[in-house]
């Protein structure tokens, strides 16, 4: 049967009215969630004791400030806490003894013990409040949130992302960014969306995620392979979309945020609004919501014609909570509209060429919202249930079932060859892509020094075309089955861990196509592999300042259907899989070697950073490479890609740090460099990110008693990226232009919280490229044709509200 994308062209009211089913479901058809989300319950746990004596100590108060959960140690000194994934600040006290510091990472199961210092002249209960940064698995991880993820709003999730040192993106224009973590991208990097595996379009280097980031309360990057846990494909890493967690207090909050940009006129409003009933106080909602429209952007010069994108989004969560079991019912639904670059179109290899010679592009415009063809058309749909129940004082039963349905239709250009398609209104590419995941993972409660988790997963996925479309992939059939462990054990200084991961996945294609005499015929074709993941690694705390983590992974990773089989014109592109090339063999899965150390510093008043070295070897690594002459067809000529495979080496490291020059100053670097290299030709591999460094001082004023401006700021900022000449030798005759230039720009931003009466606005405004400079990015597609975007100003406001509920 071939499906044709409907999801598209449906009222957009389907999303409203699934949500408004969500909250009208009946609580008794629920079972019951703790005090945090489901997909959040990780453990962190320790034992408190006292420095000198190592005593355990009994009733000792541990309280987690960012969520304000609270414990008791047990009579052995031990605690137990379940939590979201992200940075956190522990609050430790107990009567005679001194504070302490901790900061603690949860990525995972996390132990972490707490010495308290006897205070012989506060004999009131001290308070634990601590910043040590160490990853609670050896992976390197970073964290956007607060004030850091308020200054990215309005931003795609691939843009925001790139505030994270070794971080950057595959562009598209100004509006679609796909995150790449240490030079790997697409099907290498997993991304989850409040703990469920995002699954649509992926594959396209120019199909951004279908995530709103304004769902986001964090977003956290586990860069380096964690494949498993999170699956084979998690080869460069895992990005992980993060909500708040659902309310446990009675009442009902809520927060509007609002953002404006100069440049290409972006207006964006995100409403959340969630509560939690006097009469039942087991049952939790949010709803939140989002717009975003955005015109032409303006590069130094001139309007970057069809430029302009519009979004609506939409997300529901419902839960029910208890101590000891719990479900959470959560749905989005992502919408969006991105236009293509008219330049990208060629008539010639004459035309195509001109095109890229040019300092701008022929044809430019004033300043519009409206998107006319080529353009790309999007609307996503996630359904999740996860439920969890503890098994007894041993541990903990998760259960998580996801639903997903992509659609993605792409218009043409408009021209005589397409003129029927466009009068009605037709796309020339039509998917539909629906995914069905299951999980379910046990995860140890501490025993003795050891704990760890195990779980099954399973994917069910199949991609089809609409009637009347191009075929540019095959119709596929993906199943994919996996089980893994990972066991952890620490003492006192040290925390080892181990894992172990297997995947079955099973792909179907069936493609139409032509044999050498042109007959037609349906190609059908199946793969079978078995890919093992594994992974070991440590973390020693050699002071209570230093911390040192180093880890290795092995990892598998099975070719998708468009890496083998992709053929045609996509997205102003043509692209041709690695098994249509003649003479290429069948493609095999590529085997990843990955190895990194991290060096913390932490804790410290005045200097605190991070530096991490890692190295990525990778058999049979799979990436696209120009195709010169470009391909011509009925279409015209377009720049043109094909999948090919070699040996591939990538190293490199990332550093970032802050120090304190004043009780208000703070001054604040991170680098990034990465070498690629191409092992088989003894050559650097294409489109790997240019060395980059930023640099940056802020200054906080402090606060005036009885003003209504405070947590006033000013920060001065500076982005600097190198021109990219690590490139395969002849390059002028490998790819279509030459790596541009290097760049530097300049930032500045101030914000406060200006109090209105009991209602605190939170208002920044920030400034980028302030110099105007033209420039353009190796790792944007439209570098061939276009610079990027030129000043920018944009202002952000928000705006947290609280409503305490008073009565029954």
């Amino acid at each position: 049967m071939i499906f044709r994308a409907p999801g598209l062209r449906r009222s957009r009211m389907t999303g409203l009215w699934l949500g408004l089913a969500l909250f009208c479901a009946l609580p008794q058809l629920l079972l019951a969630q703790s005090s945090v989300p489901v997909g959040c319950a990780l453990l962190l746990s320790g034992r408190v004791q006292d420095h000198e004596s190592h005593d355990a100590l009994a009733g000792a108060t541990v309280v987690v400030l960012e969520t304000q959960q609270a414990t008791q140690t047990e009579p052995d000194g031990h605690y137990h806490l379940d939590l979201c994934p992200g940075t956190y600040h522990v609050q430790v006290s107990f009567v005679g003894f001194a504070p302490e510091t901790v900061e603690v990472r949860v990525g995972g199961s996390v132990l972490r013990d707490v010495q308290l210092h006897p205070d012989a002249i506060a004999l009131k209960g001290a308070v634990v409040e601590g910043q040590q940064v160490a990853a609670p698995t050896p992976q390197a991880t970073a964290t956007l949130s607060g004030q850091a993820l308020q200054q990215t709003r309005g931003q795609a999730l691939g843009e925001a992302l790139q505030k994270i040192t070794g971080v950057t993106a595959i562009q598209t224009g100004p509006s679609i960014f796909k995150p790449m973590i240490h030079g790997l991208h697409s099907n290498r990097v997993t991304i989850l969306n409040n703990g469920v595996r995002q699954e649509g379009q992926q594959w396209g280097q120019e199909h951004g995620p279908e995530i709103d980031p304004f769902i986001a309360s964090q977003l956290t990057v586990v860069k380096g392979a964690a494949s498993v846990r999170y699956g084979s494909d998690a080869i460069g890493g895992v990005v992980l979309v993060q909500p708040k967690p659902l309310r446990d207090s009675v009442g009902t909050g809520a927060e509007l945020n609002l953002v404006g940009m100069s440049n290409n006129g972006l207006g964006a409003a995100s409403g959340t609004l969630d509560g939690n009933l006097r009469r039942l106080p087991a049952l939790s909602w949010r709803v939140q919501g989002t717009t975003k429209r955005a015109g032409t952007m303006r590069a130094p010069g001139y309007y970057l014609r069809n430029s302009g994108f519009e979004e609506y989004d939409f997300s529901a969560a419902l839960g029910w909570r208890k101590p000891t079991y719990g479900l959470e019912v959560f749905y989005s639904q992502f919408n969006t509209t991105l236009g293509i670059l008219p330049a990208a179109h060629a008539e010639s290899p004459t035309d195509l060429y001109a095109a890229i010679a040019r300092a701008r592009p022929l044809e430019t415009s004033d300043f519009s919202y409206t998107i006319s063809r080529a353009y790309q058309r999007v609307s996503h749909d996630l359904l999740k249930a996860t439920g969890f129940v503890r098994t007894g004082s041993v541990g903990r039963l998760t259960a998580t079932l996801g639903q997903q349905t992509d659609y993605r239709d792409e218009y043409d250009r408009f021209s005589a060859r397409n003129a029927d398609r466009a009068a009605r209104n037709r796309p020339a590419l039509s998917y539909a892509n629906r995914t069905s995941t299951g999980e379910l993972v046990w995860e140890q409660k501490p025993l003795g020094h050891f704990t760890g988790s195990v779980g099954v997963a399973g994917t069910y996925q199949f991609n089809r075309y609409a009637d009347g479309t191009r075929g540019f992939i095959p119709f596929y059939n993906n199943t994919i089955a996996g089980a893994f462990a990972v066991e952890r054990w620490q003492n006192q200084k040290w925390q080892l861990e181990a894992g172990l991961r297997a995947d079955y996945r099973h792909l179907r294609t069936r493609r139409g196509t032509r044999d050498t005499l042109g007959g037609y015929y349906v190609d059908r074709r199946e793969f079978t592999y078995l890919t093992p993941a594994a992974s070991l690694g440590a973390i020693f705390e050699a002071t209570p300042h230093l911390t040192l983590s180093l880890t290795g992974n092995l990892t598998q990773r099975a070719p998708a259907a468009n890496e083998r089989f992709s053929d045609g014109v996509h997205n102003a592109q043509y692209e041709l899989g690695y098994d249509l090339v003649p003479g290429n063999a069948a493609l095999g899965p590529e085997t990843a070697y990955h190895t990194a150390l991290t060096v913390s510093w932490h804790d410290n008043p005045r200097l605190n950073g991070e530096l991490t070295v890692y190295q990525t070897a990778i058999d049979n690594y799979i990436y696209q490479r120009p195709i010169l002459p470009p391909v011509i067809n009925i279409r015209g000529t377009l720049v043109s890609w094909q999948y090919t495979r070699t040996t591939a080496l990538l190293r490199g490291l990332d550093l970032g740090a802050t120090y304190r020059l004043a009780p208000q100053w703070e001054l604040a670097g991170k680098a990034s460099v990465l070498r690629g290299r191409d092992t088989a030709a003894d050559e650097w591999l294409f489109f790997m990110p240019a060395d980059r460094a930023e640099l940056s001082v802020r200054y906080a004023l402090p606060a005036r008693v009885g003003s209504r401006l405070t947590g006033r700021y000013a920060q001065l900022g500076s982005y600097a990226v190198a021109r990219q000449t690590r490139v395969p030798t002849d390059y002028a005759t490998k790819d279509y232009a030459l790596p541009p230039a290097g760049y530097l720009l300049l930032g500045l931003e101030a914000g406060a919280t200006v109090h209105w009466g009991r209602l605190p606005l939170e208002v920044s405004l920030a400034g980028s490229n302030l110099l105007n400079q033209r420039y353009r990015d190796y790792l944007n597609r439209y570098r061939y044709f276009a610079d990027e975007m030129g000043r920018n100003v944009t202002l952000r406001v928000r705006v947290p509200l609280n409503f305490s509920s008073h009565r029954p």
